[in-house]
């Protein structure tokens, strides 16, 4: 896709008043087929299925919003939605939506690519990503899902998705590891099974936020985190990893994925605001029956639901009550660490900007490295054996 697609959002670095979502996460489902221990609001009941927002609803909102960047459709599982890529399409022909990223517990891998194909087939345009969550090995996984064979699954899922990407340029899947209590002490031992065993390319982690299913899912060592971070960003430097690669500006959010967890790190350890939020302005959240919020942390701060303003997107986020939460953001210097909204807060603050610009040129010069040296990387064994012995 070409940049100038991007470009046209750079204003937004200085410039908030009034403007629309340009991170939108909508939970197309609350249905779930697993029980996650460190799950926010997904459920097993079906009946949820006829209070979602219906197609010609979607459309409606969808119509009524302004161009967007980062488009989430999520859950629950979002691929339980037989209708998801109607949905994306749908958002990517209003709205352009051009960077198109979605999780998965992996469990359904037919469907999984069926729709990926889809959505690449009708959209040859887009920027599509599919993360697929793995916690841990074997059983440890499937204990923190609560889904017996999920692992297995998801490894397939996962595998399937890799084969896709040989076929569509703008196509990329990854590993999501949702850090938790309950996989925090393994966290090396499974980065080295994705990329030993599995051939795992790409992995970013979430971290256990606001109040899981299982309150002791986020009771969380944050030095373990950190040490899995610093691996990371070893190998993405060391070319071991290749990071977002068939995009535009794919350093950029690879040198993102570098400052953010450094962040959500100080966050965590200091337990205070650590940069400004741009939550209510620059991202916004949508439930599954139509209620938008400023994220998906502040639930009990909806702004309304899009029902009660007749699908009118626009009229609801620039409301009274909108400009309140807005307020209430910057006034309370709210914080957390809630990875989507924290790559708009980065990479649209001009005070953190020189960080990801520091680690964008180090994620070039190596590159550069790698090709001058017909793609040996002294210290890839040091770096790996590291790993070993800590795993």
């Amino acid at each position: 896709m070409s940049a100038v697609r991007y470009l046209k959002y750079a204003k937004r670095i200085v410039a908030k008043r009034g403007a629309s979502p340009l991170y939108f996460v909508y939970f197309v489902s609350d249905l779930c087929n697993a029980h996650c221990k460190h799950c926010l609001l997904a459920t097993h009941d079906e009946a949820v299925r006829e209070k979602e927002l219906k197609i010609d609803e979607i459309e409606k909102v969808s119509a009524s919003m302004d161009d967007m960047l980062f488009f989430t459709p999520t859950g629950g599982e979002p691929f339980m939605r037989k209708d998801l890529a109607e949905i994306v399409r749908i958002f990517h022909r209003n709205n352009h939506a051009l960077n198109v990223g979605i999780p998965t517990n992996g469990s359904l891998t037919g469907r999984v690519v069926e729709t990926a194909k889809d959505i690449l087939d009708t959209c040859p345009d887009i920027d599509l990503h599919i993360d697929v969550s793995i916690d841990d090995i074997g059983e440890r996984h499937d204990e923190i899902r609560q889904f017996p064979g999920l692992f297995e699954r998801a490894t397939r899922t996962y595998k399937a998705l890799r084969e896709l990407e040989a076929h569509y340029p703008g196509f990329s899947t990854c590993v999501e590891i949702t850090v938790s209590a309950y996989n925090q002490d393994h966290l090396l031992e499974l980065y080295n099974h994705l990329t030993h065993q599995v051939g795992v390319n790409t992995v970013f982690t979430l971290l256990t936020r606001g109040a899981p299913r299982d309150p002791g899912a986020g009771v969380i060592d944050i030095t373990k985190y950190e040490e899995l971070h610093r691996v990371l960003e070893a190998d993405n430097k060391a070319r071991m990893l290749s990071g977002y690669y068939k995009m535009p500006f794919s350093d950029v959010l690879n040198a993102k994925r570098i400052v953010r967890p450094k962040i959500i790190a100080e966050t965590v350890r200091e337990h205070a605001y650590q940069i400004p939020c741009y939550a209510g302005s620059l991202g916004g959240a949508m439930f599954s029956q139509g209620q938008v919020l400023p994220c998906e942390l502040q639930v009990d701060r909806m702004i309304g639901n899009v029902r009660d303003y007749d699908y009118d997107f626009k009229a609801l986020w620039h409301s009274e009550r909108a400009e309140e939460l807005r307020r209430y953001i910057r006034e309370t210097k709210c914080f957390c660490t809630y990875e989507c909204f924290l790559t708009v807060n980065i990479l649209f603050n001009p005070l953190v900007l020189p960080r990801v610009g520091k680690e964008w040129a180090a994620l070039k010069a190596a590159k550069l490295k790698h090709r001058l040296t017909g793609g040996r990387a002294d210290g890839l064994v040091t770096v790996r054996a590291d790993t070993d012995e800590r795993g």
